[in-house]
C-alpha cells in the first residue's frame, strides 16, 4: 500500500511509524503540515499527492487541528484515514457531537472514512460506552528504529534504514544552554487547570473518582460504576457532555493528588538535584524550566540518572509517548503505576514502578545510590519495550481494521 503520514508534532514518533511501515513493505510519504508547506500546490512538486496516489492516511487529532483536514482537502483523495487519538477519544470528536449528537457524529466519521486509533484500552471502553463507533485499540508501540529523509518524496521499502539513530551523539547530547551538573532526577509535565463553572454534583463525583484511583492506581476510571450510573441517568443527548466534564475534572483532581504531591515531595527530599520542566507550576511556587524541544529532551533523558513519569493527563495507560521517549533515549525510567503497568513493564514492575510518594522516594534513593541498578533498569525496560510491545504489531492491527471497515 501507499501510505501518507501527516503530522506537525511528535516528529520522532512519526518517523518511527514511517520506518516500521517501510519495513512492513509499504511505500510512505511524510507531510509536515506547518503553514509554510500548504501555501500552494507547489508544495507537492516532487511527486504530486493527488487522485489515487495513496491508499491510506495516518495522522493524529484530526478534528482538533483544522490544518489536517485542510491538507486533505488540498489533496482531493477519499482514502481511509487512521487518526491517532493523542488526547482522549471523546475529546477528538467533541465539536462534532456538540453540533450533531452521537448518531450523526458516527455518520460524519464514517463518511470521512475515519478510524480512530486509541492507545488506551480503558479510554476506548469509555468512548464505545457513550455510543461512538469506528475506533480500534492498539497501544502506541515501541520502535528502536528511526529514519529521517528529505520531505516531499515517496520512500519505498528498500529505502528503510534499520539503524537505531543516524547519529546517536546528536540525539544524546545535552542542550548547551542548560546546566545539569547537579541534576539527578528530571520530570517534564504540566499541572492541568480546574474546569470552571462546575455543578456541585459533578465536582464531588469527579473528586471522589480521583480519590479512589489515587488510593489504588490499578483501578481505572472506566470501571467505576458511580460515574456510569450518573452519566446514564442523564438524557442521551447530554451523556457525552457530562462525561467530558467529569473527565476534565477528574484529571485535575487526580493531578493535584499525584503530580502535585510527587513533585512537591521530590523538591523537598532532593532539592536542586530534582529538575522540573513545565509551564504550569507557578501557582505552586515551584521553580520550573520551560518545556524543551524533542532534541533537548532526548539528551536530558539519556544523561540524567533518573527520569520520572507520573502518567498522562489524557488517558490512564502507562505506555504513551513520554515513557517511550525516555526508554528510547536509554533513560532510566521510574513510572507511576497505572492499571496496565504489569502488562507493559512485566518483570520490571517491582524496581521501576511506584504507587505512592513514599514508594517513589525509596526507589529514587535506591537508584541514585546504585549505578549498576540504574544500568540494569535501563537495559531491562528497553529490552521489554522493544521485544514485547513492538510498533509493527500495532500498525498491523490498526491497518487491518481500517481495511475491514473501508475497503
Amino acid at each position: 500500500m501507499r501510505i501518507l503520514i501527516i503530522t506537525s508534532g511528535l516528529y520522532e514518533y512519526f518517523y518511527s511509524i514511517q520506518t516500521e511501515l517501510l519495513l512492513l513493505g509499504h511505500e510512505v510519504y511524510v507531510l509536515h503540515y506547518e503553514p509554510i508547506y500548504l501555501k500552494s500546490s507547489k508544495t507537492f512538486k516532487k511527486e504530486p499527492l493527488i487522485g489515487s496516489d495513496y491508499d491510506l492516511v495516518i495522522t493524529a487529532n484530526i478534528f482538533n487541528d483544522k490544518k489536517v483536514l485542510d491538507a486533505l482537502s488540498l489533496l482531493n483523495n477519499d482514502s481511509p484515514i487512521i487518526s491517532i487519538t493523542l488526547g482522549h477519544p471523546v475529546e477528538e470528536v467533541e465539536k462534532l457531537w456538540q453540533n450533531y449528537g452521537v448518531k450523526q457524529t458516527n455518520s460524519v466519521i464514517k463518511e470521512h472514512k475515519i478510524l480512530f486509533w486509541s492507545p488506551c484500552k480503558k479510554a476506548t471502553k469509555e468512548y464505545l460506552a457513550l455510543g461512538f463507533e469506528s475506533i480500534v485499540y492498539a497501544h502506541f508501540g515501541f520502535s528502536e528504529r528511526v529514519l529521517t529523509f528529505p520531505f516531499f518524496c515517496w520512500k519505498k521499502p528498500e529505502d528503510a534504514n534499520t539503524n537505531v539513530y543516524l547519529d546517536n551523539k546528536e540525539f544524546y547530547s545535552l542542550p548547551s544552554n542548560i546546566e545539569t551538573t547537579n541534576t539527578k532526577i528530571i520530570y517534564l509535565g504540566i499541572l492541568p487547570a480546574k474546569p470552571q463553572n462546575l455543578k456541585p454534583e459533578i465536582d464531588l463525583l469527579a473528586r471522589s473518582l480521583a480519590e479512589v484511583s489515587i488510593a489504588d492506581p490499578k483501578i481505572s476510571r472506566a470501571d467505576m460504576k458511580p460515574m456510569w450510573s450518573y452519566i446514564f441517568s442523564q438524557p442521551a443527548t447530554e451523556q457525552p457532555r457530562k462525561f467530558f466534564t467529569i473527565a476534565e475534572t477528574f484529571r485535575y483532581y487526580h493531578a493535584i493528588g499525584t503530580r502535585r504531591v510527587f513533585v512537591s515531595r521530590l523538591k523537598k527530599e532532593f532539592g536542586e538535584q530534582f529538575l522540573l520542566y513545565g509551564d504550569d507550576w507557578i501557582a505552586d511556587k515551584l521553580d520550573a524550566e520551560p518545556t524543551q524541544t524533542i532534541h533537548s529532551r532526548g539528551g536530558l533523558y539519556h544523561n540524567i540518572p533518573i527520569s520520572i513519569d507520573f502518567g498522562s493527563t489524557s488517558f490512564e495507560t502507562s505506555f504513551f509517548p513520554r515513557p517511550i521517549e525516555i526508554v528510547k533515549n536509554l533513560g532510566c525510567l521510574l513510572s507511576y503505576r497505572r492499571y496496565d503497568s504489569e502488562h507493559f513493564f512485566q518483570e520490571n514492575v517491582k524496581s521501576c514502578v511506584f504507587d505512592t510518594a513514599d514508594d517513589m522516594c525509596e526507589k529514587v534513593d535506591m537508584l541514585l545510590n546504585n549505578e549498576q541498578e540504574r544500568n540494569i533498569c535501563r537495559k531491562n525496560i528497553y529490552n521489554t519495550f522493544s521485544k514485547k510491545h513492538m510498533l509493527a504489531n500495532s500498525l498491523k492491527t490498526v491497518i487491518d481494521q481500517a481495511i475491514n471497515l473501508y475497503f
